[in-house]
């Protein structure tokens, strides 16, 4: 019954059917974690035929100014769709006097199509999952800050060489912090907590401002305004509050000893968003990677001594002299400069 009124159905109806078909696919990966039933069902839909394929990527098209996972264009989608038509005309064969042939060349014709149209399903698939997944993650490159607004009011302030991925659902807000540094102003939503991802550390806030520095020697987390709630991941979870001006330093491996919270000078530890780097007794190795977050030609320290030697002041994070005018000027340092680094040891003593 179902396939009489189907066929009653003009194109254009139908064509109607599966856009929406295909848009309600795409808004669930767009607004959600899906399971592997629902992409089970996303993956089977798309076998059903080649125009479900090029109604999810007529949908997909609009946001064309978004990466792809296929940056170099070696999938040929129209191809494989043309390749899925071809194959599901083959599904019409004509009677044959030779009975008993008819139904093994069907049911071979038959796996080759699924086989075809699964095969289509899969790639498309890959490439869709891709697609999505880069729509979520946003980056910044060397001396590039960026602001991302949510969904949901909240703002996230990236600093240069850092990546975040955002999985917003209506249960939480959950974002990756994979590299760098990013601040975060929180909108309030007592039903969504907003939890940050760094390593083996989770932030959870509810609508506040903090900043979180992941670094190689463990994950920093210093509040502005609000409270929140660190949490480090292990055989033995540790979680600690913080208040407005505290900070903590969560150490990357979980069994390390966590240190206490401290007091910090929240101006000291979000003053990159003014474009400022200010150290107060830092050693001159973490000066280093700071200044090289910002400038394409590194900064390399050269000698254990001379990595461990405080450094203070205030300097530009746009202008690279603010800071080798100040090395240039100690007599007992020597820079060593080409086109890609700058070196810098110190003087020999003889």
């Amino acid at each position: 019954m179902s396939n009489v009124m189907e066929s009653r159905l003009s194109k254009s109806v139908k064509g109607e059917l599966v856009a929406a078909e295909a848009s309600q696919w795409f808004i669930e990966f767009r607004t959600g974690e899906m399971s592997l039933a629902d992409r089970s069902r996303f993956y089977e839909w798309l076998r059903r035929s080649p125009e479900h394929i090029q109604a999810y990527l007529e949908i997909a098209e609009g946001w064309a100014e978004l990466p792809t996972s296929d940056p170099g264009h070696r999938i040929d989608i129209q191809h494989l769709i043309a390749r899925a038509r071809d194959s599901r005309d083959e599904n019409v064969v004509p009677l044959s006097l030779q009975a008993t042939a008819a139904p093994r060349r069907t049911s071979t014709l038959r796996m080759a199509v699924a086989a075809c149209v699964a095969g289509v399903a899969l790639i498309l698939g890959a490439v869709v999952w891709g697609f999505l997944y880069r729509a979520n993650t946003y980056s910044t490159g060397i001396g590039e800050q960026r602001t991302v607004r949510l969904q949901d009011g909240s703002t996230i302030e990236l600093n240069a060489l850092s990546s975040v991925r955002v999985r917003l659902s209506s249960g939480a807000r959950e974002v990756d912090l994979r590299d760098g540094q990013a601040l975060f102003r929180v909108a309030k939503d007592p039903d969504r907590p907003f939890l940050v991802h760094s390593g083996a550390t989770t932030v959870r806030a509810v609508g506040t401002e903090f900043d979180v520095y992941r670094k190689r020697s463990g994950t920093i987390v210093t509040v502005v305004e609000g409270r929140v709630a660190v949490a480090e991941v292990g055989d033995r979870p540790q979680l600690v509050y913080l208040a407005a001006g505290d900070q903590v330093v969560v150490p990357p491996q979980p069994k390390v000893q966590q240190s206490p919270p401290k007091h910090a000078d929240v101006a000291v530890a979000t003053a990159w968003v003014q474009k400022r780097l200010i150290f107060e007794g830092t050693p001159l190795a973490e000066v280093a990677d700071e200044y090289n977050r910002y400038n394409t030609r590194r900064l390399v320290i050269v000698g254990a001594e001379l990595r461990s030697i405080g450094i203070s002041g205030i300097y530009s994070s746009t202008d690279p002299d603010s800071l080798l005018g100040f090395l240039r000027a100690q007599p007992n340092i020597v820079l060593t400069e080409s086109d890609h680094e700058i070196e810098v040891r110190l003087r020999d003593r003889n």
